[in-house]
């Protein structure tokens, strides 16, 4: 029996140019009929629950430059992130999971943010999930 390639994302940043990374591959790899994990994490989390997914908020590191990129990025008018990870969640190989520890230190509610995501999880089962993944990020 073959079992699906698993691509895995540890999702940490909230800056928006970073988001925008963690859905396009993640919905890339799960149209791709892999088995896709996101595990949220302080600013990606935060973002990801409060569903704040607006280019306003880039890096830092774009200094001077992060304004033109904030305004290409408006003028393009991408697909919203979070229609696009939704459509992709619907297919069934796409989970999103929050980390447990990340949950109360980020001061958020449990019961919203199981609301988002598909479970709340420990490091270790987080560890287990990620186990013999082809692909594993961190971004």
């Amino acid at each position: 029996m073959s079992r699906k390639k698993k691509f895995v994302i540890f999702a940490h940043s909230g800056t928006y140019d970073k988001l925008y990374q963690i859905v396009t591959l993640a919905i890339t790899a799960a149209s791709m009929g892999k088995e896709t994990y996101i595990f949220l994490f302080f600013g990606a989390l935060k973002r990801f629950v409060n569903e704040e997914f607006s280019p306003e908020i880039l890096g830092s590191e774009f200094g001077e430059e992060g304004e033109g990129l904030r305004k290409r990025m408006v003028d393009m008018n991408p697909a919203p992130l979070k229609e696009l990870l939704e459509e992709v969640r619907s297919l069934g190989n796409l989970k999103l999971y929050a980390c447990s520890g990340a949950v109360k230190l980020m001061d958020l509610e449990e019961v919203k943010v199981k609301s988002k995501v598909d479970d709340i999880l420990g490091l270790t089962t987080i560890i287990e999930i990620a186990d013999g993944a082809e692909t594993q990020l961190f971004i």
